[in-house]
């Protein structure tokens, strides 16, 4: 069996991610950010290595409102399985959500209704703060959603 290639490309791949922290791109984004890094590396070597990432559960993807597949660094895939995550209709950005008041909606519904919810493959779309008060997309990123009383 074939081991692992430590690659330049791997390893610019990955201080990308670690950069980017909890923001989402897209292949489009990591190629043009690394090529403009002075990586020569090709669309296809950046979608085939974030499908690799995603199948282990070191990058989260999904797909944003507007229909584009994003991606998202995960940095602890366990805890990220634990919990929600919201998505803004505008900025397309995802949001983190450790809600007890989440946690006992999946109870009621596993206790009352039979249905085992899959806090992974759930995402609560509508509009963050920032948007609502008219900021703009780059002025914020993903972050942990605060201000609940019902949050951790």
């Amino acid at each position: 069996m074939r081991g692992e290639y430590n690659t330049r490309q791997k390893r610019e791949m990955l201080s990308f991610l670690k950069e980017r922290g909890l923001k989402h791109f897209s292949v489009d984004d990591a190629v043009f950010e690394l090529q403009d890094r002075g990586e020569k590396i090709g669309r296809s070597t950046v979608y085939r290595y974030l499908e690799q990432l995603a199948a282990q559960g070191a990058v989260r993807k999904y797909q944003s409102v507007q229909g584009v597949t994003q991606y998202q660094h995960v940095e602890d895939a366990a805890a990220c399985d634990g919990h929600f995550h919201m998505m803004c209709s505008k900025c397309g950005n995802l949001f983190h959500v450790d809600c007890r008041l989440m946690g006992a909606l999946t109870k009621h519904l596993m206790e009352d209704h039979g249905f085992a919810l899959d806090p992974r493959e759930t995402i609560l779309v509508g509009l963050c703060g920032q948007c609502r008060n008219g900021g703009e997309a780059a002025e914020h990123g993903a972050d942990t959603a605060s201000g609940c009383h019902h949050c951790l």
